[in-house]
């Protein structure tokens, strides 16, 4: 391998297939040099010791390299046997305590240390502004821009706590786009005083509490660089996350092996792009021979003057200057209870009465099926409630239902619950205001059952489509913490306490 091979290798961020150091394709990555891991599911067991033991064979084979993951909570987690169990970010916002973010993050950390993890792509400074997006939602802690910018702020000096370098994402802010870039290029149209009033501040106060990295998104901003996305863009990387905002750590891409990328450019192309807009660190997520192609293209561009080496060298000495040598001082804290304590806090009770009587059984309709946003793993979507609420002692059957569900069933659905009137009936929706015929069941549910309770799952935006429902509740995701805590809610062990973080429209009290 020539020098200049290595140093194209060293801005690289690469995903792998394997869980152990024996399934682990060592010599490709070895071969390949790069300067990051980006760890997933699929390379974690239930063992942080297994897990160490596969970071510290690959980082032997590399000569030291900078291990990163996904571990923001809700239903984006990697690490989730074995570790901390984590609310998502919106339902974070709703308990209404930037201390106690602080505190989970400094958990959360504890986790991530112990498998050999340097740097967490967390927290997200996006803002919750689109409501029929689904690739942001509740990975979002608020719309409005000070409350996010607090809690990002405190989850950033948490992980710092904890000895672990924070990653603002997705720079300039994709929370306002309703368009997945994981699917296809989003566009942001808003002018940048709006840009500045509202999407920078979540990142202006991360980058003050010290964040390591700043994730940059593929999404065009006109208002910023009519050509090129966020990613691949001199204006927004250099003029305005550089110098505007003075940010002086790594400039990560999002993956350049997302469609937005993938099917524009190509992602081979873009990282010489991305190199020359400013990145330093560049992720390709899924496919080593991508990556070898990627770290070429880089070479190819140095030898031809596209590139500058020193720019190169420049970016590869601050991918190295987050790779840990030794353990810097930290804090050890647990951080279970507080996790529980946030997942309880955040229920929030719209209107009505949350508890179920006592004397009935319950049928649990669940409306249920993948998000398919290329965010999380589809079968980590649930977690059911009735078996949380039989913990409870309570009698309930879950009635599993497709997220748009067809006439047949609708109709069969109808009928089973008029025959069965003796029985409670809570109603379990996800993201209903975005499948309509989802949300034409929920209206023939109501008026079968019209004392049913409607839980909104995910995003609480749905709310806003059913005036008639009598009782609402909202866990801001559908994860082991946030279902429990539901359960607790209607089980009456404890009493719903959430601020909705998010404006609804129609939403009557």
């Amino acid at each position: 391998m020539t020098a200049l091979e290595r140093l194209a290798g060293g801005v690289l961020c690469v995903g792998f297939r394997g869980d152990t150091p024996a399934t682990a394709p060592l010599d490709e990555l070895r071969a390949l040099a790069p300067g990051g891991i980006v760890l997933f599911s699929r390379n974690l067991s239930a063992s942080p010791e297994r897990n160490r033991e596969l970071v510290n064979a690959i980082r032997e084979a590399l000569g030291g390299a900078l291990f990163a993951i996904d571990q923001e909570g809700g239903r984006v987690v990697r690490l989730r046997r074995g570790a901390l169990a984590l609310p998502s970010a919106m339902a974070v916002a709703a308990s209404g305590e930037p201390s106690a973010a602080n505190l989970l993050a400094l958990g959360v950390a504890g986790d991530l240390r112990a498998i050999g993890v340097d740097l967490n792509f967390a927290p997200v400074a996006d803002l919750a502004l689109a409501a029929c997006g689904t690739v942001i939602g509740t990975r979002a802690y608020s719309d409005d821009p000070q409350r996010a910018a607090a809690l990002v702020a405190a989850t950033v000096r948490g992980l710092r706590r904890g000895d672990i370098g924070a990653t603002l994402k997705h720079f300039p802010g994709h929370g306002a786009t309703a368009v997945d870039s994981h699917a296809a290029l989003p566009v942001l149209e808003v002018d940048g005083a709006t840009l500045r009033a509202r999407e920078f501040v979540p990142f202006e106060a991360g980058i003050a509490a010290g964040a390591r990295a700043v994730m940059v998104g593929h999404l065009l901003v006109p208002a910023l660089d009519r050509e090129w996305p966020a990613s691949l863009s001199r204006r927004a990387i250099g003029d305005v996350l550089r110098r505007e905002l003075g940010f002086e750590g790594v400039v990560v891409t999002d993956c350049l092996q997302m469609d937005a990328i993938a099917k524009g450019v190509g992602t081979v192309r873009a990282v010489v792009l991305a190199l020359a807009a400013g990145a330093d660190m560049l992720a390709i997520s899924h496919d080593l021979s991508i990556a070898r192609a990627a770290r070429d293209a880089i070479v190819a561009a140095v030898q031809s003057g596209e590139l500058s080496r020193a720019a190169l060298e420049a970016a590869a000495a601050r991918v190295a200057g987050l790779r840990r040598d030794s353990w810097a001082p930290f804090e050890e804290f647990d951080a279970r209870e507080v996790a529980q304590h946030i997942a309880r806090c955040a229920i929030t009770l719209v209107r009505g009465s949350a508890a179920l009587p006592r004397d009935r059984p319950v049928n649990v309709i669940s409306f249920e099926g993948g998000a398919g946003d290329g965010v999380a793993p589809d079968s980590a979507a649930s977690v059911p409630l009735h078996l949380a609420l039989r913990r409870r002692r309570v009698p309930a059957e879950l009635l599993r239902v497709a997220l748009a569900p067809d006439e047949e069933m609708l109709e069969n659905l109808c009928a089973l619950v008029a025959s069965q009137r003796d029985r409670s009936v809570v109603i379990v929706m996800r993201r209903a205001h975005v499948h309509e015929a989802q949300a034409r069941a929920i209206d023939a549910l109501l008026g079968l059952v019209p004392e049913a309770i409607v839980v909104s799952a995910l995003e609480p935006f749905d709310l806003s489509r059913f005036p008639q429902a009598r009782t609402m509740l909202c866990t801001y995701g559908d994860d082991e913490t946030a279902i429990d805590a539901l359960a607790d809610i209607l089980a009456g062990v404890a009493t719903p306490a959430g601020s909705l973080p998010v404006a609804l429209e129609r939403v009557a009290s």
